[in-house]
């Protein structure tokens, strides 16, 4: 549901005007690392390109490994520091946390922050990615 459906090449990608963030990365089962630097492009940067349509309510993302998938709604992809990255501390992020590049969504919980991202979607209806067809909340606020 775009009006400009964009591919990014990783040499073109690598080239974009990134964002450094510095964030607190939360797992559902208790855990937390604090004050993790990302550096990466907003997603709502990526979004504006693709001329993103009215009828559109949600994004969806796709893992590499072709069974990961998750959603936010259009409104939470727009939040300031939602983004898509590819430097976890100055470093590229490795294949084992998720790289080459991955969704940071700091303030929900990290099943919601798609490893190996390949793809973007906008849809008119809501998806149930792989944890919430498991039984984890579609909306993964961290409790502060």
């Amino acid at each position: 549901m775009v009006d400009e459906p964009v591919e990014y090449k990783w040499k073109d990608f690598v080239k974009m005007k990134r964002k450094v963030q510095v964030s607190d990365f939360h797992c559902v089962t208790g855990w937390s690392v604090r004050k993790v630097t990302y550096e990466g492009i907003p997603l709502k940067d990526l979004l504006k390109k693709a001329v993103v349509r009215k009828e559109a309510k949600y994004v969806k993302f796709y893992s590499g490994d072709g069974v990961y998938t998750d959603a936010l709604t259009l409104d939470q992809s727009q939040m300031d520091d939602v983004m898509v990255a590819m430097l976890m501390d100055g470093e590229l992020i490795p294949s084992d946390y998720g790289g080459p590049v991955r969704l940071i969504v700091p303030r929900m919980y990290a099943y919601k922050a798609v490893k190996w991202l390949v793809r973007v979607e906008l849809t008119d209806s809501p998806h149930l990615g792989y944890w919430q067809v498991r039984g984890y909340d579609t909306d993964a606020w961290v409790r502060k």
